[in-house]
């Protein structure tokens, strides 16, 4: 039915639509408090984050909890150690973008 280029053809043009369509929509504002450009800075912060949380063997990042706001990494959870914590907060302000960590976490001794 479909020429495999024609659908490759069409995808490609439909992403390159998408795109130019979320960077038209930079002025518009939810609720007035971020543009949504900057809404989706932090939904790519926040999965950054917990992913290198993730991959790290001495820290739990299945516990751990992330907000971002502006561009400021707001880390919630569970830890285990003063170790644990300081190379979380270390690891979330070494992803690109982030401006700011904010070490909301618990220590708990298991």
């Amino acid at each position: 039915m479909f020429n495999p280029i024609f659908a490759r053809v069409l995808r490609g043009l439909i992403v390159v639509g998408v795109i130019f369509a979320l960077g038209a929509c930079q002025s518009y504002r939810e609720g007035g408090s971020r543009t949504i450009g900057e809404f989706t800075d932090d939904a790519g912060i926040q999965a950054m984050v917990k992913m290198a949380l993730i991959r790290d063997e001495e820290i739990n990042g299945l516990r751990i909890n992330i907000e971002v706001r502006r561009s400021v990494v707001s880390l919630y959870g569970r830890i285990p150690s003063d170790y644990a914590r300081q190379k979380a907060v270390r690891i979330a302000g070494q992803i690109r973008g982030v401006v700011n960590v904010e070490d909301r976490l618990t220590l708990v001794q298991e």
